[in-house]
C-alpha cells in the first residue's frame, strides 16, 4: 500500500513539474499572438463569405457599410500593428479609395500580413518597452491587444449583417444548433 502511495505521489509531482515547465517556457507573448491569429482568421472568415452585391449593406443608415467595415479595419490593423513596430503612422484615406471585393479583401489579407511580420519581430524584451501609444505611455505590446479587441467589435458588427442577409459566419457552420441561422 505504501508503495502504491509513493508511486501515486511521484507520478502525479511529476505531471506537476512537467505542467510547470512547459507554463514557464510559454511567454506572455504566445497566447497574445495565438489570439490575434485567431482573431485574423475568424474576420478572414467572415470577409470571404460576404458577397460583393452587399458590400453597401448597412443594418440602420447610422452604422458603416460592409464596405466601410473592412476599410476600416484595414487600416486600424495598420495602425494598432504600426504602433508595436514603432513605425510612423500611413495615410489612412487610401483605404476608402477600395471599392471592389477584391481590391478589399486583397488589402486586408495584406493588413494582416503585416501584422504577422511585426509578430515575428517582437520579443519579450521590446514587447516591454515603453511607446506613446494615442498620447500615453504604455507598454509596446498593448496596441496588438488593443487590435485584437477592436478587430473583435468588427468581427461582432460583420456577424450581425452576414446574419441579417442570411448568411452563416464560417465560424459556426456545423457547430450543432446554432449553425441553422
Amino acid at each position: 500500500m505504501i508503495r502504491r502511495s509513493i508511486l501515486v505521489v511521484a507520478l502525479l509531482g511529476g505531471a506537476w513539474l512537467t505542467s510547470v515547465q512547459r507554463c514557464a517556457a510559454q511567454t506572455f507573448l504566445e497566447p497574445l499572438k495565438t489570439q490575434w491569429e485567431a482573431t485574423r482568421n475568424l474576420v478572414l472568415g467572415i470577409a470571404e463569405i460576404i458577397p460583393e452585391d452587399k458590400y453597401d449593406f448597412k443594418p440602420t443608415p447610422e452604422v458603416r457599410s460592409v464596405r466601410e467595415q473592412l476599410q476600416h479595419l484595414i487600416s486600424e490593423n495598420y495602425m494598432f500593428m504600426g504602433a508595436v513596430a514603432g513605425d510612423p503612422p500611413q495615410n489612412s484615406s487610401r483605404f476608402s479609395n477600395l471599392k471592389t471585393r477584391a481590391e478589399i479583401l486583397q488589402a486586408l489579407k495584406e493588413s494582416y500580413e503585416y501584422g504577422a511580420k511585426v509578430w515575428s519581430g517582437l520579443t519579450e524584451q521590446k514587447a516591454m518597452e515603453t511607446i506613446t501609444f494615442r498620447n500615453n505611455q504604455t507598454a509596446r505590446w498593448t496596441p496588438a491587444l488593443s487590435n485584437i479587441v477592436d478587430n473583435m467589435d468588427h468581427y461582432g458588427n460583420l456577424v450581425v449583417y452576414v446574419r441579417l442577409n442570411g448568411l452563416v459566419p464560417p465560424s459556426v457552420r456545423g457547430a450543432g444548433r446554432f449553425a441553422s441561422g
